[in-house]
């Protein structure tokens, strides 16, 4: 399963962390995601079905801007 990490910078607050969670987990191809407030990052596990800028694409029209980190 592909994998990847986005940076947010918006990622400071729980309540940002649990909107960043629904707007991750209701994507289709997502299997699993994860953030931590502190690294202010997001990691995503999901099939190749969906890529990282797609991803990036969805958090930007929900409002949040993204990096994709290399592993």
């Amino acid at each position: 399963m592909p994998e990847s990490i986005f940076e947010i910078e918006q990622l400071v607050t729980p309540d940002v962390a649990e909107a960043v969670m629904f707007e991750l987990q209701d994507l289709p191809c997502v299997n699993q995601a994860d953030v931590d407030i502190i690294k202010r990052q997001a990691w995503v596990s999901h099939t190749s079905m969906i890529s990282p800028g797609d991803i990036a694409a969805a958090l930007e029209k929900a409002g949040y801007t993204s990096k994709l980190l290399e592993k």
